[in-house]
């Protein structure tokens, strides 16, 4: 085997290699920030609303849960903004974050200035 056939392989390897991992740790993230999971809400009480448009995605509950795509908002806004149009929130995630009790609080305080300007 020539030199040029080993640089060659050792390319292909690690173009491997690279891929696998995308497909491994990226994949699943991207995946939750297009189905509809990436933001995701516990109401305080049922809601019967219709999906609504909420920062540029669709906000769609059922009972008391509430599920979104990634926005290019902050979580912390998506988060005012589900409890406004929904109601009061008791636990919010983004992803792999979670809100505490006081952000969670935050959401559902007076809305009028917690929302950032975009």
């Amino acid at each position: 085997m020539t030199l040029s056939h080993i640089s060659a392989r050792m390319g292909a390897l690690v173009a491997a290699t690279a891929l696998s991992a995308t497909f491994l740790f990226v994949a699943p993230q991207a995946h939750a920030a297009t189905n509809g999971s990436y933001y995701k809400a516990e109401l305080a009480q049922t809601t019967t609303a219709e999906p609504q448009l909420l920062r540029s995605v669709y906000v769609k509950c059922e009972g008391t849960s509430c599920r979104a795509p990634m926005a290019s908002t902050a979580p912390k806004n998506m988060c005012v903004s589900i409890a406004r149009k929904f109601g009061a929130i008791t636990a919010f995630t983004a992803g792999e974050r979670v809100f505490t009790a006081e952000q969670v609080a935050a959401c559902n305080g007076d809305n009028a200035q917690a929302v950032a300007k975009n």
